[in-house]
């Protein structure tokens, strides 16, 4: 299964109240990979499921494959494809281990001003760029993405945390996901679990044009876990983001997302 790439069809991946880009990888394409396959991977900061929209600065993305539950040699090299608006890169699997692709957009600081616009850097960076406005929040954010590539039944390494600052942590095997099934996931701030935090799942057929942007929508009981129940073949995504007190200085908060994507044959 391909899939979608026309705009109209993709879904808004935002609720009204973000502004901010999402950051995933996904597979380019849905199929079953084995030993000696080389696999397209696109990675993606947009608004959109499955559509990019915007082309960051490469050097703020990474791109890289966790295997046997350490990371496997270096960033993956990322070239931009200026028609979708995305990276692409590939990996060859060299056997039939399952692997994660890990892709994190680096964090970094912006500002809002209080005209609503905003601007990249901290907030003396920000002043300083941009005489006469005045910084509103200050803010600092990361994301963090993981894509579940050629799961099986025999891994016992697909719930081992990577240590990310807020993290999706499948329960069961992403090679048990079917139609109908429904997966448990645990979610970590810092390695601990975080409590009822809204968390969201969708899939990449979904009707964009509904009032919520998401297939489901839940949040995490006092040990940080949730359920969703898949309903459609595809590319799934589960989505999370965080929002507290910065811990830098002369900032105001901490933004971080995470997302976890994995296939429905």
């Amino acid at each position: 299964m391909k899939k979608l790439f026309v705009l109209g069809a993709a879904l808004i991946l935002m609720a009204a109240h973000l502004s901010a880009h999402e950051f995933f990888v996904m597979p380019d394409e849905v199929k079953d990979y084995r030993a000696g396959d080389t696999v397209k991977i696109d990675a993606l900061s947009t608004h959109y499921f499955t559509v990019g929209e915007e082309l960051e600065p490469v050097e703020v993305n990474e791109v890289y494959i966790v295997k046997n539950g350490v990371k496997t040699g270096g960033n993956l090299p990322l070239t931009a494809n200026r028609d979708r608006l995305w990276y692409e890169t590939s990996y060859r699997l060299t056997d039939d281990t399952p692997v994660i692709v890990v892709g994190n957009r680096i964090g970094g600081f912006y500002c809002l001003f209080t005209d609503g616009g905003y601007a990249d850097g901290t907030r003396a960076e920000a002043a300083a760029a941009n005489p006469g406005k005045t910084v509103g929040t200050a803010r600092y954010f990361a994301k963090y993405s993981k894509l579940y590539l050629n799961p099986n039944t025999r891994d016992t390494t697909f719930n081992r945390p990577l240590g990310h600052t807020l993290e999706i942590i499948p329960l069961e095997n992403p090679a048990q996901y079917r139609n109908g099934f429904r997966p448990r996931f645990r979610v970590l701030y810092n390695g601990q679990p975080l409590a009822n935090a809204e968390i969201a799942a969708t899939y990449d057929y979904y009707n964009y044009k509904t009032e919520n942007a998401y297939a489901q929508t839940e949040k995490t009981d006092a040990k940080g876990e949730v359920q969703f129940r898949i309903t459609n073949p595809g590319i799934w995504l589960v989505r999370i983001s965080d929002t507290r007190k910065s811990a830098y200085p002369g900032t105001d908060e901490d933004n971080n997302a995470a997302i976890l994507v994995f296939t429905v044959k």
